[in-house]
């Protein structure tokens, strides 16, 4: 186990405990490779959207739950580990100032390549979240379409509502009594 401070290097008034920079390394590699397995998700979404496949979507939603339980389990572990005495957080960049050269390079490349996995991500989500209501809206249309040309009374708008502005018209005639 390799600490990231040496005995007496931080103020007395900090309150910071040596923080295990391999352990720290380690968990921000694992926030990696899962926000690698979202953004894949992300994009898989995307393309099941444009099939329109309600049985990819289960499958990707499912998916990307897990992914983010596990996120929130590795990030819970991470801010128990880095919590002073006292429970308050470090932000990564205040802890890396008592790291030695070698970790705080290290630690700091991890660092960057999540911070830009996580911008790509909410990229990729908002292409998502457009893609969606593009095929809500559509499917909306669809609905009204279908709606309007069924009505072959045309007592129902486009909305699919009977239209009280329109005169009702007998479709059919009981003659048998």
């Amino acid at each position: 186990m390799k600490l990231a401070t040496k005995p007496n290097t931080l103020p007395k008034r900090s309150n910071r405990r040596a923080i295990d920079t391999d352990r720290l390394d380690e968990m921000l590699r694992q926030l990696e490779s899962e926000h690698t397995n979202l953004l894949n998700l992300a994009l898989a979404h995307k393309d099941a959207l444009t099939h329109a496949s309600v049985e990819e979507l289960n499958t990707i939603t499912t998916r990307t739950s897990a992914v983010l339980v596990r996120i929130a389990e590795i990030e819970d572990t991470r801010r128990r580990m880095i919590a002073n005495e006292h429970g308050s957080l470090a932000s990564l960049d205040e802890l890396m100032a008592h790291f030695d050269e070698d970790d705080r390079v290290r630690i700091s490349k991890r660092q960057s390549t999540l911070r830009e996995l996580i911008a790509r991500i909410k990229q990729e989500q908002e292409e998502v979240r457009i893609a969606s209501e593009q095929l809500a809206n559509h499917m909306r249309g669809l609905i009204k379409q279908v709606g309007a040309t069924l009505s072959h009374a045309g007592t129902y708008s486009r909305g699919g509502a009977v239209d009280p502005s329109r005169s009702q018209v007998m479709s059919s005639l009981d003659v048998v009594q």
